[in-house]
This record gives C-alpha cells, sequence and structure tokens, in this order.
C-alpha cells in the first residue's frame, strides 16, 4: 500500500474530532524512560538520488560486478514516483482482455507518451510504441519505401557507424520488401560519419543519421539532413531520447528537420530486464502519419464535451497499420 502521508491540517483534524490536543497525548501512557527521545543519530535528510547512491554504496560492500555493457541499454535511475504513477489501478489494469480501444485508462497513459515523443523529437506526430530500437529503425525505412514507392530505385543508405544488431535486424526486416542497403562510411580519425561529396547516380530513398552513433560521437547532422534532402531522400534520424534534453531534436536538423526520428526507448528509465525486449518509438511529420505503424491514439470530446480519447484512423489494434 503506497504512503500517503497526511498535512498538519488533516492531522488537527482528526485530533479535534477524538478530542485530543496533539499526537504525542496518545502515547503519554508509555514511561518516559521506555521512550527513544529525539532522533539525535539521525543525519539530515537526502533526496532521493543520494539516497539510492547512499544504499548503492552499503550493498556493494557485499560485493558486486561493475557493468560496462550499453551501446544501447544503460541502468538508469528510475525515480519512485514513475512506479507509483504507472502503477495506478486507472493504467496497469485498465486493459480490457479484447478491447484496448474500450478502455480510457490505457488511450490516456499512450497519448501522454506520444505527447512526450513528439515533443522531444520536435515532431508532429508520433505512434504508441513498436518493438525496440532496431525494429523502429526498420519499419522506419519500410515507412519510407510506402511513401517513396514511385521510385525507380529502393534504395537506402546507413552509416557503417550505427549499432551492428540494429544494421542486423534492418537486413532481417527489409530483405524481402526488396530494400537495397547501402552503408555510409565514418571517418576513423574522429568516429563521424561521411556525407558524400557528389551527387550519387541513383538517388536513395532515405538517409539514415544516428545521434549519437554508436561510437558515442556526435554527427554533423545539419550537413546528413541537407544532403539526404538535397537528393530527394526522406531524412531519418535515429536518436537516444535522454539525449535529446540537451541535443537539438531530429525535427530542427538543417534547413527542414528529418522527416522521420525513431530510437530505443529503454533509456528513458526502462529497467534493463536481462536484456529486453524494451520499446522503441517513432514519430514524424503529420503528412506522412497515413504511413506510420502501429497504434495511434488521439484526443477528442465525446457527447457531453468531456474530454475522451480514441484510437485515430483505425478503429480497432487489431488491424492498424
Amino acid at each position: 500500500m503506497p504512503f500517503i502521508p497526511h498535512t498538519r491540517a488533516d492531522v488537527a483534524t482528526m485530533l479535534d474530532t477524538i478530542g485530543v490536543p496533539s499526537v504525542e497525548t496518545l502515547f503519554d501512557e508509555i514511561p518516559a524512560d521506555l521512550r527513544c527521545g529525539p532522533l539525535t543519530g539521525i543525519p539530515e535528510g537526502l533526496p532521493e538520488m543520494e539516497i539510492g547512491r547512499l544504499m548503492t554504496a552499503r550493498a556493494a560492500r557485499d560485493g558486486r560486478l561493475i557493468n560496462f555493457c550499453g551501446a544501447g541499454a544503460y541502468e538508469h535511475h528510475i525515480p519512485a514516483a514513475v512506479w507509483e504513477i504507472a502503477t495506478r489501478g486507472e493504467f496497469y489494469s485498465a486493459y480490457t482482455p479484447y478491447q484496448a480501444e474500450a478502455s480510457q485508462g490505457t488511450l490516456q497513459l499512450l497519448y501522454e507518451f506520444q505527447t512526450m515523443m513528439a515533443e522531444l523529437t520536435g515532431m508532429e506526430v508520433s505512434n504508441a510504441s513498436l518493438y525496440d530500437g532496431a525494429t523502429a529503425l526498420a519499419e522506419a525505412l519500410l515507412m519510407a519505401a510506402r511513401v517513396q514507392s514511385d521510385r525507380p530505385t529502393q534504395e537506402v543508405w546507413m552509416p557503417q557507424a550505427l549499432h551492428p544488431y540494429y544494421a542486423e535486424v534492418v537486413a532481417s526486416c527489409t530483405a524481402a520488401q526488396g530494400l537495397k542497403i547501402r552503408r555510409l562510411p565514418y571517418d576513423p580519425a574522429s568516429g563521424r560519419t561521411c556525407p558524400p561529396r557528389s551527387p550519387p547516380a541513383e538517388a536513395p530513398i532515405a538517409v539514415v543519421t544516428a545521434q549519437p552513433n554508436v561510437f558515442g560521437v556526435l554527427e554533423d547532422v545539419d550537413a546528413l539532413t541537407d544532403w539526404a534532402h538535397a537528393c530527394g531522400a526522406l531524412a531519418i534520424g535515429l536518436v537516444n531520447p535522454t539525449a535529446l534534453a540537451v541535443l537539438r531534436p531530429p525535427g530542427q536538423w538543417g534547413a527542414r528537420g528529418c522527416d522521420i526520428a525513431c530510437g530505443e526507448g529503454q533509456p528513458l528509465g526502462a529497467p534493463l530486464s536481462s536484456g529486453g525486449p524494451y520499446f522503441g518509438f517513432l514519430t514524424a511529420r503529420k503528412s506522412l502519419v497515413r504511413q506510420m505503424p502501429g497504434r495511434i491514439v488521439g484526443q477528442t470530446v465525446d457527447l457531453d464535451g468531456k474530454r475522451g480519447f480514441a484510437l485515430t484512423l483505425q478503429a480497432r489494434e487489431q488491424h492498424i497499420r
């Protein structure tokens, strides 16, 4: 059961109701020599994250392996407030066995998530998540192929400075769709992806930019995005959502911004869970919304003018593209 502290007004009201002047009066039958007195040995209070560090240091005395793994999955601090909100009954128990669209709690939660991701990435629309970051990138490329279906060559360009697992998943998901993958090289000295110096003979339908890339290097996103648009390709940004708190969002890259942004949502605070799966996100320009995969939740009003939520573009999640 969650701990709900009472305000001073609450305490005063309860004491007045039972006719007691103070909380201490409730314990006056306990002899003074049995009371512990003031807690002089207790240090000053600490913020939640500091307490977490202190307890981690205490636990480390028993021995603990140091985790140097990453490149996509990280041990982030998860504030206690997250669990308090996520486990509220109207959210976690709102899913009905077959008709998720009938549950306002589930739909509101997804709508709030979409709003947050659209703001973080600087894009106009967001879906309600995909399987993981790698499949989100694959879906972004398939989305670009649908948008650019009239192009004679279905070729997409991805950086070599991309997580190798992402490249493997993309190859698996797009091979049967006829997409051709070309890898953009990187400068060994800086780790940055090198945009081609001249226009290609056959322009790609999409160009992927990872920010930061797998080496942790910040790419020249403006140059890569503008080069993609100059070729008539869609610009796809593969981003770390936590890094977007300090980096420019994909919607502001180059002169026009990216067309699609995607990535792995685990850095936002999802537990490592022995390697996943986590969740992928995908956002885009509003003009591309009908080609977006996954579920999209919109806000509306009912007959009484009250705010409500509904699946958008499709009435049911089972057959939504």
